[in-house]
């Protein structure tokens, strides 16, 4: 437990079960596999580089779609 956290009586269930699930993790850490940072790096590359366009995609789209509501929509003001 860290200095700032509640003293183990004054746990929730789930805080108390969530403690004993990293105490475990603690006594034991998981190994990443040797390309494992590699291969993250390389999705985040490809996501940052077409995530700029895809937006823009969708601003299109949504312009487009704004724009055949206003012109095809219901007449304002009309009953």
């Amino acid at each position: 437990m860290n200095a700032g956290d509640p003293p183990a009586d004054e746990l929730t269930p789930a805080e108390r079960r969530l403690t004993q699930h990293l105490e475990l993790l603690r006594a034991s850490p998981p190994t990443g596999a040797p390309q494992l940072a590699a291969t993250v790096i390389r999705g985040v590359r490809w996501q940052r580089a077409v995530r700029e366009p895809i937006a823009l995609v969708g601003v299109v789209a949504t312009a487009v779609f704004d724009g055949l509501a206003l012109l095809f929509g219901p007449p304002a003001g009309g009953s």
